[in-house]
Formats: structure tokens, sequence, C-alpha cells
């Protein structure tokens, strides 16, 4: 079964609940895509040995997730924080990679975002 359709539709109306507020959608749409290329350049910079490029790609992961921290504290429903650092590493790719892509092309996003 592929990572799509195991995304089920209370997944997304969790997640529709946790960004609702348009400002943060618009900072998550960029943050998703920073952190993305933040992560194919680092991977692709230690490929090539350009670790100044590798550290710029770092800066750029480390930029996303804090601006979408500060689009959080938009939103009228809090999210709940982490369980530890393997919950935070394990949550934040999850949702950068796969969910809010799902999300952002979903009828859930367009709901929120007419509100």
């Amino acid at each position: 079964m592929s990572k799509l359709k195991m995304i089920k539709n209370s997944d997304l109306e969790f997640y529709q609940n946790l960004h609702q507020n348009k400002i943060n959608l618009i900072i998550h749409m960029v943050g998703s895509v920073t952190f993305i290329l933040g992560n194919v350049g680092f991977f692709s910079s230690l490929i090539v040995q350009n670790y100044t490029a590798a550290i710029s790609s770092v800066f750029l992961i480390i930029l996303s997730i804090i601006i979408q921290g500060v689009g959080h504290t938009l939103e009228p429903v809090p999210f709940k924080g982490f369980k530890g650092p393997i919950d935070f590493v394990k949550i934040i790719y999850l949702e950068l990679f796969i969910i809010f892509p799902v999300f952002l092309f979903s009828p859930y996003f367009k709901e929120n975002w007419k509100k």
C-alpha cells in the first residue's frame, strides 16, 4: 500500500484542525518547500562534498522548522508538542514530506483557505 493511501481522512481532518489560520497556511506552504529543498540540498551537497552548501542547507531546514513553529502560534487550536527527540524527527519528516503536500491538494486545505 502506498504512503498516500495510508493517509486517512481522519488524519487530514486532524491536520486541518491544526492548520486553520491563512497566514499559517502560507507559512507552511513556503516552509514545507524550504524544508524539502533544504534536505535535498543537504544530501546532494554531501555527495559532491560541498560542505559550505551542506551547512547552508541545514540552516534552511532549521529556519523552516522555526518559522512553521511561529506560524502555529497563530492557530486557535494549539499543537500539543512532541514526546521527545525521536518523535520530533519522525513527525517533522512525515508531516513535511508527506502529510502537508497531501493536505495542500485536498479539500481540507481548500476549506480552511476559504475561511
